[in-house]
């Protein structure tokens, strides 16, 4: 009778264990950038640390580490830029600092952004889509989106690039 009591016990303790850990658990952030196709790993708080020319080793036109952009890209499609205040930006004077917001979509087969600026400061109002190339800690847009009037004559695949910073639950 002990044992049959004490079976009886540890197959309760059992049920409860599993019906607690249950739920499903959630899917890593590595997990959702794993293929760089997933607008899930777009979700977050990311730095536009410099724009860099992608046809020569990816070496840096314009340097924001003192001041970088900041991108919030939200899950309900929305999105704010906060413009550069770096001294090397030539938009710092104008924009820095300011917000531009909107709506953002993303195309998973095509791996492209497109972004409609809607309200905010408008330093940027043109709609337009860009490559992405994302994983969980970085990001870059194939062309300028958001810091368009810095001088990058001396590029010649200008694009930009994002460091995350933080993620959205």
């Amino acid at each position: 009778m002990k044992n049959k009591l004490f079976a009886a016990s540890i197959l309760a303790v059992a049920f409860a264990i599993c019906a607690c850990s249950s739920d499903e658990e959630e899917e890593s952030l590595a997990d959702k950038c794993k293929g760089g196709d997933d607008a899930s790993c777009l979700i977050g708080t990311w730095q536009m640390l410099a724009i860099q020319d992608a046809a020569f080793d990816y070496n840096m036109v314009v340097d924001f580490s003192t001041g970088p952009g900041t991108l919030v890209i939200n899950e309900d499609g929305t999105f704010t830029y906060t413009y550069a205040t770096a001294v090397s930006s030539l938009m710092a004077a104008d924009c820095g600092g300011l917000n531009d917001n909107g709506k953002w979509t993303y195309n998973a087969e095509t791996k492209m952004i497109s972004i409609k600026f809607t309200v905010g400061e408008q330093c940027n109002s043109s709609p337009t889509t860009a490559a992405v190339k994302v994983n969980a800690t970085d990001m870059t847009f194939d062309k300028q989106v958001f810091q368009t009037s810095e001088d990058v004559f001396s590029a010649t695949k200008p694009i930009e690039y994002y460091k995350r910073v933080g993620i959205l639950e």
